[in-house]
């Protein structure tokens, strides 16, 4: 199957749209949205995987979204993978609110917020979609960043990073991942079995 780009780019353009406009926002309106441990509002697991400590921090996911729009288009549909953005990016708070604490890291991450989790999530599920329909390098890719993520969880610091932020979401990113293998699983395996049965 050739890849949508028409679909792909309809289902990322709004969500491309969203990060920039959230980059905007007064920067009080930011804090309020950011994961803060200790806070308790409901929201912020929601929110804090949407907004960026910094311009060149959301930049940098939406160059993200570019690639992952280049390598997964064939797999992209609106409605699914903004499913997926959704889960991904609240379950990579949630993974940095149980985890980003001794003894799985060595600080204490009092503050959180980002897309990259849901990037992860989303490279994750494209990989795992790639390897589902045995396209070429999909079994690379995934081990790529399943191995990367685990890896860093495991050491509790990134590997590398090329970002200003001074704490990097590894278990975050984590999570990310997981929503991401998850919710291909159930795309592939429920929704597409569903629809071809209809």
């Amino acid at each position: 199957m050739k890849p949508d780009y028409k679909d792909s780019l309809v289902a990322l353009g709004p969500v491309a749209i969203l990060l920039t406009l959230l980059m905007l926002l007064p920067k009080p309106w930011l804090t309020i949205l950011a994961y803060q441990r200790g806070n308790g509002h409901w929201w912020e697991f929601l929110s804090a995987g949407w907004i960026h400590f910094e311009f060149s921090h959301g930049v940098s996911s939406i160059i993200g979204l570019a690639v992952m729009w280049l390598l997964f288009s064939e797999h992209i549909k609106p409605i699914p993978v903004w499913m997926m953005l959704i889960f991904a990016a609240s379950l990579s708070v949630l993974f940095e609110h149980w985890l980003a604490i001794p003894p799985y890291v060595s600080t204490i991450v009092t503050e959180n917020k980002g897309f990259s989790g849901a990037l992860y999530g989303f490279f994750a599920w494209g990989a795992t979609l790639d390897i589902i329909k045995r396209r070429p390098f999909g079994a690379l890719l995934w081990l790529l960043v399943v191995g990367k993520v685990i890896l860093e969880a495991f050491l509790g610091e990134p590997l590398l990073t090329f970002s200003e932020v001074e704490r990097v979401a590894v278990m975050g990113h984590l999570g990310g991942a997981i929503a991401g293998i998850f919710c291909a699983l159930i795309y592939h395996f429920g929704v597409l079995r569903l629809m071809d049965k209809a």
